[in-house]
């Protein structure tokens, strides 16, 4: 009988210990608030005051991401990189001037979408902590409309008189035989990609560049096709020069 007994303590201080929900009466373990999950839920919403849509910018020609304050950065659909900069843009996740704690974001996933819909989905799940130190999670979506903007690089190629170097080529003699089969060679070898535009004078030909780099790899070119004579030239206006010589 006394083993009997004993076994029987056992079994019933092994047993878990529950409560009934102070409002649906469905059996759940004891916690602060003595409420179930769904319950809690329902009356304590964790997600308010987070935004659950937002507006991305993408340039249409380079395909960089507009971070803001004039800065564009350049990632793949779904990469890491462009999740962190989707969350930049979503409020509430920070505590506010109030002194109110933000809920704390425990997962970040992607929602797949079509590449051509011009909408980007994350499904983000915060914790917080409610009613007397009851931790509460939920989930819910975030929804990005991409617009098209163009960058400012992209704006200083496509708008006129915005070129930062200039390549003069030019040919003083009576024939012209050199400067026809230099202009054959720059269309076989596409070397005039990325020029801005191109204006013909009576003795050469001035090509215009958006920066210094691609004025100086044309020149790389000229140099090892045909003799030239390179002098370069600054103006004040910061824009550089550069004056080839056949």
């Amino acid at each position: 009988m006394v083993s009997e007994t004993t076994s029987g303590a056992m079994m019933t201080s092994c047993t878990p210990v529950t409560i009934l929900c102070c409002v649906c009466g469905v059996p759940i373990a004891p916690n602060a608030a003595n409420t179930c999950a769904s319950c809690l839920a329902s009356s304590v919403d964790i997600t308010r005051g987070i935004s659950t849509e937002a507006t991305l910018h993408q340039c249409r020609d380079c395909k960089r991401w507009h971070r803001g304050a004039g800065k564009w950065m350049g990632c793949e659909l779904e990469s890491k990189e462009l999740m962190s900069l989707c969350l930049s843009f979503v409020s509430g996740l920070r505590n506010g001037k109030s002194g109110e704690k933000a809920p704390r974001l425990v997962d970040a996933s992607w929602i797949w979408t079509e590449p051509h819909s011009m909408r980007l989905k994350i499904r983000l799940t915060v914790q917080k902590e409610v009613q007397h130190g009851t931790v509460l999670q939920q989930s819910f979506m975030v929804e990005y409309i991409v617009r098209n903007q163009q960058c400012v690089d992209c704006q200083a190629e496509f708008r006129q008189g915005g070129w930062k170097s200039l390549v003069q080529v030019r040919q003083r003699v009576s024939h012209k035989r050199t400067f026809l089969y230099l202009e054959q060679l720059i269309l076989k070898h596409g070397a005039h990609r990325g020029c801005l535009s191109i204006e013909a004078f009576r003795d050469g030909m001035d090509f215009y560049f958006p920066d210094k780099g691609k004025a100086a790899r044309f020149i790389c070119f000229l140099e090892n096709v045909v003799p030239i004579k390179v002098c370069f030239l600054v103006y004040s206006t910061s824009s550089s020069s550069s004056s080839c010589c056949c």
